[in-house]
């Protein structure tokens, strides 16, 4: 499966043949072992189709706007927003800790095996918090 097409990774040009649009088929180019692709009704192998390229038509190619170029990227505000630094009280971890504990009787003495599991979650979800803590 030799899948050399020069400078472009097959990986990169079957994502940019995904995004302007093409279909990825179920079959594999016998050729090269990639992907087959349907193009605007054709099928082909984009990265033997890369590969055959000469340089004029790579040189065209490079002159016309790529799909990445025309993606337009869409920040939400609250990332866009500098991180604020939250105080940290230093005895959450001795809190997480009796939180812990807490829930562990209630789950001990509970009847009720959905609240039995739900107790168990929020155990489990302490504790992870508590790892975290340690890191």
């Amino acid at each position: 499966m030799s899948m050399n097409c020069g400078a472009r990774k097959p990986d990169d040009i079957m994502a940019e043949y995904l995004l302007g649009g093409a279909k990825m088929l179920a079959e594999l180019c016998p050729k090269c072992g990639a992907p087959m692709f349907e193009v605007k009704g054709k099928r082909m192998c984009v990265v033997c189709a890369e590969a055959e390229k000469s340089p004029v038509q790579t040189a065209t190619a490079a002159s016309e706007p790529k799909v990445a170029d025309t993606l337009r990227v869409i920040t939400p505000k609250y990332a866009a927003a500098p991180a604020k630094s939250v105080p940290v009280s230093e005895d959450i971890p001795s809190r997480l800790d009796a939180l812990i504990l807490q829930f562990c009787a209630r789950a001990e003495g509970e009847p009720d095996p959905s609240r039995c599991l739900s107790y168990m979650e929020c155990i489990r979800t302490a504790a992870e918090a508590r790892v975290m803590l340690n890191r």
